[in-house]
């Protein structure tokens, strides 16, 4: 409460904007609204332009110095022009929107600065806790607050008309008036309770309704234990499903006095699946949850969720580089993050994409900002880094020493002499394993960086055109006077860090059988990948059965789009390694592939990629499992653009990728009008030959009768994870969660062999 006070009396803070612009603000906290405010101390009051961030879009709140911006800070704090309180415990920043946006700020002093974060991670809380149960009063009067303009405490009819836009649903003035006339009490007007019921009529569901009727007892008002009982054993297919179970969720879903009776009402079934996210029983899920795969096989029998120049916010030419894009992959269940090394001034490493004009980042606050805090915090299995290494001798003496000092504790440290199968997963949990070439490179010097971000090193040479670096090709022999076998002492620490991840360059699948060790990788683009395929896809799935191997996006693709990671998961590639900060339809399936497994980054291969048995052609005419799949209905869909008074026309297709003899598309059909609860019911099925690999994705769109129709969300997932019944699927966008919006399904699988 005292924290919550603070924000809402509000404090002068400084705002970061540059690497040298300084601006003392007041900010404060409108918590009826729920937005943060803000305004320049230095305008009269009559020419302040008062700006704002929503809570809702609030991610994050952080202290110190944990974010790119925080980087400028750290070389202003040797400005004797700065802030005079520019001290590390005095900073915070506030992670808002969906790009992950920094509002970096300094305190007066460090009290203040944790008072506001701790404020914020509060307010965040709530939030995200009401957004999530859109049916709660809390939720609704929020809304009904935002609604009241006036500040009367009640809503007038016109004032309603707009709540009901704002919500996505456009209903006839004649239908809304009698809603309204209902819920009136002699007044043209309702208050907040008033309200609450009337948006209760607008939550009709006939697809709910008719399942709770066909349970529920004779007068059709409640569900007694039983007919729950029986609901979930005949419809959700779960098994041996006892009375006191069903006692039990009666009173922790129902929020109506029967549930004290042990009685389900209606109200209690409509939020009884969609409370999926704050349920751990896989049975309320459209997928289940937890590490269900063996985890003790070879690293090689494993796909492995990777990230490509993850240092990057946008394209591969001038973008950003930015910690929070590192911290964010971590979060979302990445095992294997790149680092591009190059050598940066004042003699310490940086990361930035070579000869482009992106922007730099300190490998040393890389380790420690967004490594260390994040490595294991949504998987504990192995981390890899992979290292692009363009270091001098001397910096790359210094990284040795930044790696030992920031991660020296969790680096797989392991003797591969005479290793014949690399160690598993289960082995490896909390460790840090480096993918580097076990050679040096003994480079004199580094290209120049742009002179934009940061200063090159003083022994740069002249720079040529900005052509982006190409992926590292190991050539099998030093490029420089010393051999391979003869290692420089700085240099040697950084080596011995590599062990069962050695990068080494591919001369052909024979010479890899009967040459390479097991902890050889060998890395190649999209294209050479897919000419390998070409031409021996047998020969590539024997050997992923050994060695792992890594497939980056071709240099062309500098918008930082996506290629299709199936064609290389079909040959038992395990490190397809995509470019995270693009929410492309490749992405949105990769996200959705490793949803499996609970989400740990690592996916078990199917057997006939592990043991070698079955030819990669599949049987055309063996079919292995029959899906049937009921988009019934949509609910809380938000708005798209820019324009406040459209409604969304919504659709929904389905997409399945995996094996190429497993492709499926199918559409509904636009309900016009309508993004608040949307119906098609309507069926489609389908039969397919590998379902190992096979991910189905829902997304909906706002169609348009002009131009293309608009991406409103979407969520993948493994089609061996779809559980039976009635699922509420929960939409993505950015690969983030869209409040409430939901589309419900009933599915029905059968296995065929």
């Amino acid at each position: 409460d005292a924290d919550l006070a603070a924000l809402r009396t509000g404090v002068v803070l400084w705002k970061l904007r540059a690497c040298d612009s300084w601006y003392r603000r007041r900010f404060w906290v409108n918590t009826l609204n729920m937005r943060l405010l803000y305004e320049p101390s230095h305008k009269p009051f009559w020419r302040n332009s008062k700006q704002h961030i929503d809570i809702s879009d609030i991610k994050d709140a952080r202290l110190g110095w944990k974010t790119a911006g925080r980087q400028a800070e750290k070389k202003l704090a040797k400005d004797p022009e700065r802030p005079p309180m520019l001290k590390e415990d005095c900073c915070f920043s506030i992670i808002h929107g969906q790009a992950n946006k920094s509002l970096d700020l300094v305190a007066s002093d460090s009290e203040t600065a944790a008072t506001w974060v701790r404020g914020f991670k509060s307010l965040i809380t709530v939030v995200q806790s009401a957004e999530k149960r859109r049916s709660d009063q809390q939720w609704l009067k929020l809304l009904f607050n935002k609604a009241d303009k006036d500040g009367s405490g009640a809503l007038h009819f016109e004032e309603c008309c707009e709540l009901l836009m704002h919500l996505n649903i456009k209903v006839d003035p004649e239908t809304a008036m009698k809603l309204f006339q209902r819920k009136i009490k002699g007044e043209q007007a309702i208050d907040a309770e008033e309200f609450i019921q009337f948006y209760q009529l607008l939550l009709v569901r006939p697809e709910i309704e008719t399942l709770f009727r066909k349970y529920s007892e004779e007068d059709g008002a409640s569900m007694s234990p039983n007919g729950l009982r029986q609901f979930l054993e005949k419809e959700q297919s779960m098994k041996e499903v006892n009375a006191e179970f069903a006692v039990r969720l009666i009173r922790r879903f129902d929020p109506s006095p029967s549930k004290e009776m042990g009685r389900m009402t209606l109200a209690g079934i409509i939020k009884f699946p969609l409370e999926w996210e704050t349920t751990p029983v896989s049975y309320l899920t459209c997928h289940r949850d937890g590490v269900i795969q063996d985890m003790t096989r070879p690293l090689s029998h494993y796909f492995m969720a990777s990230s490509h120049n993850t240092y990057l916010t946008g394209n591969q030419l001038t973008s950003d580089s930015s910690i929070e894009a590192y911290i964010s992959a971590l979060k979302n269940g990445c095992r294997c993050i790149e680092l591009d090394l190059w050598d940066g001034p004042e003699g310490e490493p940086i990361i930035y994409h070579g000869n482009t004009l992106t922007g730099t980042l300190p490998v040393k606050d890389v380790l420690n900002d967004a490594v260390k805090p994040f490595a294991f915090k949504a998987s504990t299995y192995p981390l890899f880094l992979s290292f692009e290494n363009h270091l001098s001798l001397e910096q790359q003496a210094v990284l040795a020493i930044q790696i030992k000092d920031a991660i020296g504790d969790l680096l797989c440290l392991m003797d591969v002499k005479d290793m014949k199968v690399l160690p598993s997963p289960e082995k490896l949990r909390n460790k840090i394993v480096i993918k580097a070439k076990k050679y040096t490179h003994g480079v004199p010097q580094s290209p120049p960086l742009p002179a934009v971000h940061v200063a090159p090193a003083a022994n740069a040479s002249p720079s040529s055109s900005p052509v982006p670096a190409q992926e590292e090709q190991p050539t099998g022999k030093s490029p420089t006077s010393n051999p391979p076998s003869i290692l420089q002492p700085v240099a040697k620490d950084l080596l011995d860090m590599v062990n069962i991840c050695e990068a080494v360059k591919f001369h052909s699948f024979s010479h890899s059988l009967n040459k390479d060790q097991c902890y050889h990788i060998s890395s190649f683009s999209e294209s050479k990948a897919s000419d390998l395929i070409a031409e021996s896809a047998d020969a590539f799935v024997k050997h992923t059965t050994r060695q792992l191997v890594r497939i980056y996006p071709a240099a062309t693709r500098t918008t930082s789009s996506n290629f299709s990671p199936f064609p290389h998961w079909a040959v038992g590639s395990q490190i397809v390694a995509l470019n995270y900060q693009t929410n492309s339809k490749e992405m949105r399936l990769y996200r959705g592939f490793f949803r499996q497994n609970g989400s740990c980054g690592y996916v078990l291969k199917p057997d006939y990629l592990i043991n070698d048995k079955f030819p990669v052609a599949l049987e055309r005419d063996k079919l292995l499992k029959y899906l049937k799949v009921r988009i019934i209905s949509g609910q809380y869909l938000p708005k798209v653009g820019d324009n406040e008074n459209s409604i969304v026309d919504p659709y929904v297709t389905i997409k399945i990728l995996g094996h190429s003899a497993d492709t499926f598309t199918f559409r509904t059909r636009v309900v016009t009008n309508n993004g608040f609860n949307p119906y098609w019911n309507e069926s489609v099925e389908v039969f397919l030959r590998a379902p190992e690999l096979a991910v189905i994705c829902f997304t909906v769109k706002d169609s348009q009768t002009i131009g293309a129709s608009r991406f409103i969300g979407s969520y993948a997932l493994p089609v061996n994870c779809l559980a039976p019944g009635y699922r509420h699927v929960p939409l993505n966008c950015n690969g983030e969660p869209l409040s409430s919006a939901t589309i419900c399904i009933q599915t029905e699988m059968k296995d065929l062999n």
